[in-house]
């Protein structure tokens, strides 16, 4: 049987496939606070609507990441 459908419920390796980052990335996405709750806790992981995930992806600001700021050009 061939599901084509794809799944009501991700994992964080699902989340970072469909955010175009890599499952480490990902893991630090779903521990912000404006991220959507997970809807259950398995052996294998925890699980989020899919639905919930595309509707915080269109408010998500890929450029506003964190880190350490750009060096500025130094002055002569």
């Amino acid at each position: 049987m061939t599901n084509t459908a794809p799944a009501e419920h991700v994992g964080v390796t699902e989340i970072g496939e469909m955010l175009g980052v890599s499952r480490q990335r990902a893991n630090k996405l779903v521990a912000r606070p404006d991220f959507p709750a997970p809807v259950a806790q398995t052996k294998a992981g925890r699980a989020w609507e899919r639905a919930a995930v595309e509707k915080w992806e269109t408010g998500w600001d890929r450029h506003n990441v964190g880190g350490r700021p750009p060096q500025k050009p130094a002055q002569q």
